[in-house]
């Protein structure tokens, strides 16, 4: 009992430093992933083919996207090293590094969507889920490279610790998402009713907005504006390639990860459209979880970047461990929730087909065990981007992904183990990480303590 009051002691400060920190990025972070959970939520009454259709849409779109959208997140880290610095130049060297990255990624993550789009027949889905999917992804197409931008901009505020921007203007885009949402998916007011198409285009118009808006702040506000006005004579490729060549390996670290899920999405899919939407359903639960352990990954890696261009390593120390503890905590309580009251989340987000839910509420199961290997392999990432370590990492997602979950969700597959048996490999792929991402941290302090001493 002594012990456990000694760390309180220690790390109580810390901690609630995290997650006051933390709160605005969690809110932006929930804010993103309701975008899907309140399309899934208006699509419903379309029926079971409309929300597997989600589903495969969602699976598609991110599994392309993910190796951009994981790129821009080395930004936000360096930005909060150079201003700790008082380094301008550096700061704006970056944002503009960024800039650039978003849209060299963005037209090549538009162009191999748009290939995908046109051969999605290849994945094997219900053909009834096919049309409507293929509709979904083809207005998701135009909103990569807005998002993109958005993003970067994003990575630029918040680590500037303006974290309140990106938190409130996600949140206007969502609530304009919801607006154009009822207005296109079911014809109201006189507009086109597009069904599943309409959701699509209402999230492209939000990003688009969201966009605009973050743009604008950070031409008009004083604090960006000394970054943005500080004289740079001109943008250095090699600069850009080192934002590049760091900023890649966390996209592939977050594209192994995404790949597992979205392969299991589509060997559900593979299986029958009550499996995919009941995999639909839970994935769009687990991924709120996420976004706030996410939200705490970024903000934690934010910190650990200033205590990190001081090579401050007892603060690194407290900060990464408080964050796991933070994530722990937060992940354990919905453990707990999704064991126990499967029935009262799995029921209002789906259609009342017995045969679905009743798939839903055992995948829910499964998704309670693993929430504190989800929380920690999230926050393992993010304290270890923050000290600029991002390539070991990548390592570790390949083998918990790609050595161990992806090859068992198939042997699943294969057997006829169901979506219950995809979901438990999924299981010892995140635990896997969670472990092996936490080891790599205090290892990484030691060596770093070696170096200076």
């Amino acid at each position: 009992m002594s012990k456990i009051y000694t760390l309180y002691r220690l790390y109580r400060l810390e901690i609630k430093n995290t997650i006051l920190f933390s709160i605005p990025i969690v809110i932006a972070q929930l804010g993103v992933v309701l975008m899907g959970v309140i399309d899934t939520i208006m699509i419903r009454d379309l029926g079971v083919v409309a929300t597997a259709a989600a589903g495969a849409t969602n699976d598609t779109f991110f599994l392309v996207t993910m190796l951009s959208l994981g790129s821009m997140n080395i930004i936000a880290p360096l930005i909060s090293q150079a201003y700790q610095k008082k380094d301008l130049i550096e700061a704006k060297k970056t944002w503009l590094s960024g800039l650039v990255l978003a849209l060299f990624l963005g037209l090549l993550t538009t162009g191999i969507l748009w290939t995908i789009i046109e051969n999605f027949d290849l994945l094997r889905q219900e053909p009834a889920v096919t049309v409507e999917a293929k509709a979904f992804l083809w207005q998701l197409l135009w909103s990569i490279l807005p998002m993109l931008v958005f993003l970067a901009c994003k990575q630029f505020t918040d680590g500037l610790s303006l974290t309140k921007v990106a938190m409130t203007l996600t949140w206007v885009g969502l609530g304009l998402n919801v607006c154009l949402n009822w207005l296109l998916i079911n014809g109201n007011w006189g507009f086109p009713k597009m069904g599943v198409a309409g959701a699509g285009l209402a999230t492209t118009l939000a990003r688009v907005v969201m966009m605009l808006c973050i743009l604008t702040f950070i031409f008009t506000n004083k604090q960006t504006k000394a970054i943005i006005h500080s004289k740079v004579s001109q943008l250095e490729w090699a600069f850009i390639w080192k934002i590049f060549r760091m900023g890649l390996p966390v996209g592939i670290t977050y594209f192994l990860e995404i790949v597992a899920f979205s392969v299991a999405g589509l060997l559900i899919g593979g299986i029958d459209h009550y499996s995919q939407a009941a995999h639909r359903v839970v994935i769009s639960l687990v991924s709120t979880t996420y976004m706030i352990t996410s939200g705490i990954s970024i903000a934690s890696a934010i910190r650990i970047g200033k205590a990190y261009a001081g090579l401050h390593l007892s603060k690194i120390k407290k900060i990464g461990s408080s964050a796991i503890i933070v994530a722990v905590g937060i992940m354990s309580i919905f453990c707990v929730i999704f064991l126990t009251v499967p029935e009262i989340l799995i029921l209002p987000l789906m259609e009342n087909d017995p045969k679905a839910v009743s798939i839903a509420i055992m995948l829910l199961i499964v998704a309670g065990f693993f929430q504190i290997s989800d929380g920690v392999q999230a926050v393992g990432l993010g304290i270890l981007r923050g000290m600029e370590d991002v390539n070991i990492p990548t390592i570790i997602a390949l083998i918990a992904y790609w050595v161990i979950a992806l090859p068992l969700s198939v042997l699943a597959y294969t057997q006829g183990w169901g979506a219950m048996g995809i979901w438990v490999a999924l299981l010892l792929g995140l635990s896997t990480s969670a472990i092996l991402l936490t080891t790599r941290f205090f290892k990484l302090l030691k060596h770093k303590r070696k170096e200076i001493a």
